[in-house]
């Protein structure tokens, strides 16, 4: 059986996951800019649901850091 979550106030964090990637920020920047594991973002994205202060601290990065400081995240995850 599938669940649908009709919760309106639930965050989608796929989508957040997703917005940031469209950006053009890889998984491994953000996860060393958080101090989290790639794995557990890797299961935020495929439906888990992050700890409070975790997804705070996602969201900040989602909605608050100007475009330049994500340029910054993708030159830093370059080799």
């Amino acid at each position: 059986m599938i669940r649908i979550d009709t919760d309106p106030n639930r965050i989608d964090w796929f989508r957040v996951l997703a917005d940031l990637q469209r950006a053009g920020v890889p998984m491994q920047s953000l996860s060393r800019l958080l101090h989290i594991p790639y794995s557990t973002i890797a299961g935020w994205r495929q439906g888990s649901e992050p700890k409070f202060i975790d997804g705070e601290r996602l969201l900040q990065a989602w909605v608050g850091s100007p475009a330049e400081n994500w340029s910054e995240l993708r030159a830093s995850a370059r080799p």
